[in-house]
């Protein structure tokens, strides 16, 4: 069997929140975290935007993502429930501000900052326009190359364990990173996985529904029975779930290759909701219809 290799979203996702806020203290962290183990050493923490992963090693822990700064004190919170380890990487697995938020926070306490090099040059983009006070957290190890298309892989070593990184091109945006344990059959698959909502598309940065199915047939070309994947939203995931999931995206690609030119509406009206009716829009967010305009390509404004 192969080895498990792995080699603007919205600044903020309120409607995908897991947590709802308590009343407390302003200055104690917001309890908005859940953690979930999911393989050994491996762990999934709930919280309001992307799914955070954590990963603790015999002396070190690495988070992959971290949604938004002002939940630092509590997802620092939620980690120390788990380890008192201290975290030498933060991964990014894109660069939408609800899975990076944080770094400004983070930077500060962890050794590096690992993203695909289009995730760096997003974030130093959309920080050009801040003050230079608010600037902060850029990846310090940015692999791969410019071109989204040429795949990129990296391997951690860190105490005995071996955690990869891959980019197999663009999908969600054009900066997607995969992150595993192939021994643990573990993968943080990030927003090229969204369980049990209709996926977005960020067309502006790259993405493309083509591109988001591409990425999901490479895992399943590899992927092991019984492995465990934590997608960028939504619960926990299963061969099975990833499976539908691909499913669902072919079944999204014949809809709209028989529609040709129509717009989201029209799509919307004429798609079977109800053999797919396991796949919810996200508020007024991602509706149907819009799903379906950035489906097709069509940025929103367009």
């Amino acid at each position: 069997m192969r080895a498990l290799v792995l080699a603007a979203l919205l600044p903020a996702l309120p409607l995908m929140a897991h947590a709802k806020h308590r009343a407390a203290d302003p200055q104690a962290p917001a309890k908005v975290h859940r953690v979930e183990k999911v393989a050994e050493g491996a762990y999934c923490i709930f919280g309001e935007g992307g799914n955070i992963g954590l990963v603790v090693t015999s002396r070190h822990a690495i988070l992959i993502d971290d949604q938004f700064e002002r939940l630092v004190p509590g997802l620092l919170e939620a980690v120390r429930g788990v380890t008192d380890k201290p975290i030498k990487y933060l991964v990014n697995t894109h660069f939408h501000g609800d899975h990076t938020g944080g770094n400004v926070v983070l930077e500060k306490q962890v050794t590096a900052i690992v993203a695909h090099s289009n995730v760096r040059r997003r974030l130093e983009t959309q920080q050009a326009k801040l003050e230079p006070a608010k600037r902060g957290g850029l990846p310090e190890l940015a692999f791969g190359w410019p071109d989204p298309k040429e795949k990129a892989y990296l391997a951690i070593h860190l105490d005995g364990t071996e955690i990869h990184l891959a980019h197999f091109g663009p999908g969600h945006t054009d900066g997607d990173v995969l992150v595993g344990i192939p021994a643990q059959k573990f993968m943080h698959l990030g927003d090229i996985f969204f369980n049990g909502s209709l996926p977005y598309i960020d067309v502006s940065a790259g993405g493309s529904l083509e591109g988001l199915l591409a990425n999901v047939e490479a895992v399943l070309g590899f992927l092991p029975e019984g492995a465990k994947l934590i997608p960028g939203h939504g619960p926990v995931g299963t061969n099975k779930d990833l499976v539908r999931y691909r499913d669902f995206l072919k079944a999204i690609q014949a809809h709209l290759k028989a529609h040709p030119g129509q717009g989201g509406k029209d799509l919307d009206a004429a798609f079977d909701h109800k053999a797919w009716s396991d796949f919810k829009p996200l508020g007024t967010f991602l509706t149907w219809e819009r799903f379906f305009d950035l489906a097709a390509g069509r940025p929103p404004g367009r």
